[in-house]
């Protein structure tokens, strides 16, 4: 476990301080405490990697068996959650340790200090914190960076753009423009962080037509492209790859064509894909938008998953709407070519929930605020209602 959590460590280095926190140096062993001295110093000078830390490493010590079993361990994204284990097996080695110095004190009829025997044992992790702790360190602690989509009406809601470490799901009408409106986002963030995406309900060549009409190379080389590989065990191993090249947002489409491995059930399956994204978001820091089906019995949730929606920390809806009487243009018209309803379902990041119509530009195939538009509407989500009635 403990060698897990090292080789995790230096594949995954944003946990490390986390994890630490949660079990201290001095409680891992001494050929653990000497390989995390060496992750620790190269993590501070922002040079951690496997290659560094065996440069740093002396042949001699390349050699011990301990260095062998690190090498080999298999690497867990996820390793915070593995720190009550390691605790456990920590403990158990301790008390493994007391076992043994008692029984050598009966072969030798010496009487030891129990209570004193025990209490070196001890293991102090995380403390608790009161509220004036919990204050002092959120105080201290960085405000999350922003990362500005550039389409008003989506930062004027989230203060400015989106924070890191978020499940963000888009569902809407068919035909509303869900992929397109996905895809506006991502490709306004690829001018200065790279993005990824996963291009699975047409094929690659019909987007890269699309791109080389609009002629804008600048952000290309920011932009990743995965047109194979549905299951999601497969995509969450490419995420943690491209992770490791420096991609911060990831573009799934869609729910529908992510294959999950058979559950007892429907809800199972399709729950599994949720969570599963939702941790690499939140152990990797990452943002991962994923297009979603949604019943017309129930817009708030996934198809086949209604625990799928409590994985999200955002969820955009587009829902086409009537033309006005008066728009000759469109008359005879089902919907309105040039406007789209736009609505923020889930908010964790400010807890807005604005309804707004917003303009859909059919020549640059691009959303934009309507200008014109005074009013914005603010839902209350049936959760705001409840937690309201209990504090009442």
């Amino acid at each position: 476990m403990e060698n897990i959590v090292l080789r995790s460590m230096v594949e995954y280095p944003l946990l490390i301080d986390d994890f630490l926190k949660k079990i201290p140096a001095q409680y891992f062993s001494p050929f653990g405490r000497f390989l995390l001295s060496f992750i620790t110093d190269l993590n501070a000078q922002k040079s951690l990697s496997l290659e560094s830390l065996n440069y740093k490493i002396q042949d001699k010590d390349k050699e011990r068996a301990e260095y062998f079993e690190f090498l080999s361990a298999e690497v867990n994204p996820n390793y915070l959650n593995l720190a009550p284990l390691l605790l456990e097996s920590i403990r158990l080695n301790r008390q493994k340790l007391i076992g043994e110095k008692l029984i050598r004190a009966y072969e030798s009829k010496t009487i030891l200090d129990l209570d004193y025997l025990v209490k070196e044992q001890e293991l102090k992790t995380e403390e608790i914190k009161d509220l004036n702790a919990w204050v002092k360190e959120y105080e201290d602690k960085p405000k999350p960076k922003v990362y500005p989509t550039r389409i008003s009406f989506i930062d004027d809601y989230l203060n400015g753009g989106l924070e890191l470490a978020q499940l963000i799901l888009v569902s809407g009408d068919p035909e509303a423009g869900k992929t397109r409106f996905c895809l506006q986002v991502l490709e306004n963030l690829a001018k200065s962080n790279k993005v990824c995406f996963f291009c699975f309900e047409f094929t690659a060549e019909q987007y890269i037509r699309t791109r080389l009409r609009e002629d804008k190379r600048d952000s290309f080389v920011n932009f990743y492209l995965i047109n194979e590989g549905y299951d999601i065990a497969e995509v969450a191993n490419n995420i943690r790859q491209l992770y490791k090249e420096g991609v911060k947002f990831f573009l799934i489409d869609s729910q529908m064509r992510l294959s999950a491995p058979q559950g007892r059930n429907m809800e199972e399956e399709e729950t599994s894909k949720f969570s599963t994204l939702a941790k690499l978001c939140h152990s990797l820091g990452i943002v991962v938008f994923l297009i979603i089906q949604t019943s017309k019995s129930d817009r708030d949730n996934p198809t086949g998953s209604k625990k799928g929606g409590h994985e999200a920390s955002i969820i955009f809806r587009l829902e086409r709407i009537k033309p006005e009487k008066d728009d000759l243009m469109q008359k005879g018209n089902e919907y309105d070519e040039n406007a789209r309803m736009f609505f923020i379902r889930k908010n964790k990041q400010t807890g807005k929930h604005p309804k707004e119509k917003i303009l859909f530009d059919t020549n640059t195939l691009r959303f934009k605020k309507n200008k014109q538009e005074t009013q914005v509407i603010y839902e209350v989500s049936q959760e705001e209602i409840k937690v309201e009635a209990v504090v009442i």
